[in-house]
């Protein structure tokens, strides 16, 4: 049958057209998708390969691997001519490229085009303003400044009180509680598993990543622990199916910063505290200075160490990172690109204001 030579970019195209749909009809999304299809696959994925002791990455590596052995090995030994041979590699790569837009989208990719999470909770969030975030940023320091106080008395570096599968066990229970409440995608046991070798994800300038195609989020062993754990909470939330970066920022920060663990409720402070640093540079160059010389001690030596801990493996190309990722946000409908990241204190400060939480 003509049409099964097909079959691959048949289904890429028939995946499009559903996400053609699916844009212009979120609520529609919502339902046949991020409550319907997703869950089911968040189940048999869980249940599956997501349980092996190792990256299931490295296996489907293996199968490309070999898929391409398969492919030069027939081109070379199968196919004569020039033309036979160019209509061959023409239709594989037809059907490669559909497979991998139909497998994207239907694993994971549909929840690009559910309602928004800041919409789902009615938040509104808004830039502030210099002495707005002033505030908010004295706030968080005071608690802070708490947190650090019950994780250690000096403020010599922080002890490692990091344990990977503990916390990723206890973010994973917490954030499935929190989403419940929020009747927000909440189903499954999404994992996230550490990358090795060490430091190779950030030699591509990546800290963590969801691989749709395992079911799978990965993180970098060689983050500080304190970075570790917010990217763990960061990657959980997109296993739970929330696709955009600035609401998975979010949820990592509300999850951690409304933990049982002290060591997670300080790394979620401490990431809002430093985004929040950074839009204060941004705005207002004087008053940053200012306010970085109040911070106390034990905090600005957690940034530092942070900070010290990030540069010490450097990216290939930082620029083509950012682009390519920049690129690839915007294809999936987000217009703020890699600037999503840095809405964490905006919606911060909409779910405070909204629910009457303080610090």
């Amino acid at each position: 049958m003509v049409l099964g030579r097909w079959i691959g970019g048949i289904l890429g195209l028939f995946s499009v057209l559903i996400r053609l749909v699916s844009q212009n009809y979120p609520s529609f999304t919502e339902v046949w998708y991020a409550r319907g299809l997703y869950p089911a696959i968040r189940g048999i994925l869980d249940y599956s390969i997501t349980l092996l002791p190792i990256p299931a990455f490295y296996l489907l590596l293996a199968g490309l691997l070999w898929l391409g052995w398969v492919f030069f090995k027939g081109l070379i030994k199968e196919i004569k001519g020039f033309r036979s041979r160019l209509y061959f590699c023409f239709r594989r790569l037809i059907n490669f490229s559909g497979w991998i837009v139909f497998f994207f989208l239907f694993l994971w990719g549909y929840n690009y085009y559910r309602i928004p999470l800041y919409q789902h909770l009615s938040l509104q969030p808004a830039p502030l303003n210099t002495e707005l975030l002033l505030q908010e940023m004295a706030a968080t320091q005071a608690g802070l400044f708490h947190l650090r106080g019950r994780l250690q008395q000096d403020s010599d570096t922080i002890v490692n009180f990091w344990d990977f599968k503990d916390h990723r066990e206890l973010l994973r229970r917490e954030m499935k509680i929190i989403l419940s409440d929020m009747g927000y995608s909440w189903r499954g046991m999404p994992t996230v598993k550490q990358f090795y070798p060490s430091g190779m994800m950030r030699r591509m300038g990546i800290f963590g990543i969801y691989f749709p195609f395992t079911g799978e989020g990965y993180l970098d062993p060689s983050l500080h622990p304190l970075e570790k754990s917010f990217t763990l909470a960061h990657e959980l939330a997109h296993g739970f199916g929330i696709t955009d970066e600035g609401e998975a920022n979010f949820i990592a920060w509300l999850v951690c910063a409304e933990s049982s663990d002290p060591f997670l409720k300080y790394a979620g402070e401490l990431k809002l505290f430093r985004y929040q640093l950074n839009d204060l540079h941004r705005m207002d160059r004087e008053s940053y200075s200012q306010f970085t010389e109040n911070i106390p001690i034990a905090i600005k030596s957690d940034i530092v160490e942070i900070q010290k801990a990030n540069l010490e493996i450097r990216p290939y190309s930082l620029e083509l990172s950012r682009k390519s990722n920049d690129l690839y946000l915007k294809s999936q409908g987000i217009k703020a690109g890699v600037k999503s990241y840095a809405q964490l204190p905006m919606l911060a400060f909409a779910w405070r204001s909204k629910s009457g939480n303080s610090y």
